[in-house]
């Protein structure tokens, strides 16, 4: 960034436009900034963690760089206002399946512990009690938002900037940005 800041945080009134992404202000104020930046999505009145305490957090987590920078994100602000946080991990197929072999089986269960490990240690060194859930066979917005409308007042979503003129995500960010009952935020890097 131009100014040498290391992140830049969006939070402006109508974040969505009246299709459900990204706003063309919101769009126009991130435009050109290269490094990374966080989106913050109120809802539900604003009602979020700032000025609260022991509030609920959603991450949900894939094992990739870009969630483990949303991952470090959540826990930090866990940390600062005491708040109960989730490690939802999604797998895309479900591994009980028959269709499946033993050790394809196998693999999709070591990738889904080694990610839940990963972030066990995190929320250790953060010193934050963390629950895990897992998905199976459903896509990841679906789980997202199923488990988002449980009571949570937070998502943060680690996510990947896309190319083009209106600030985008991809698509499972897009679903949730849309369809979400809660506040999120967006930790792009």
């Amino acid at each position: 960034m131009r100014k040498g800041y290391d992140l830049l945080i969006v939070g402006i009134a109508n974040t969505r436009d009246a299709r459900g992404g990204f706003s063309k202000d919101l769009s126009t104020f991130t435009q050109g900034v290269e490094g990374p930046i966080a989106v913050l999505d109120i809802r539900d009145g604003g009602r979020i963690l700032a000025g609260r305490r022991h509030g609920r957090i959603l991450i949900p987590v894939s094992g990739t760089e870009v969630s483990r920078r949303g991952v470090e994100v959540g826990l930090t602000l866990a940390r600062a206002t005491d708040a109960q946080v989730t490690a939802l991990y999604v797998t895309r197929e479900n591994a009980g399946t028959s269709r499946h072999s033993s050790s394809r089986r196998q693999i999709i269960r070591r990738d889904e512990l080694a990610v839940l490990k990963d972030v066990a240690a995190l929320a250790e060194r953060y010193d934050v009690p963390l629950r895990s859930s897992t998905r199976a066979d459903m896509a990841p917005n679906t789980a997202i938002l199923r488990e988002a409308g449980r009571g949570y007042d937070l998502v943060v979503l680690g996510v990947s900037r896309r190319p083009g003129d209106l600030l985008f995500f991809g698509n499972t960010a897009s679903a949730v940005l849309e369809k979400s009952p809660t506040s999120n935020l967006f930790v792009a890097s």
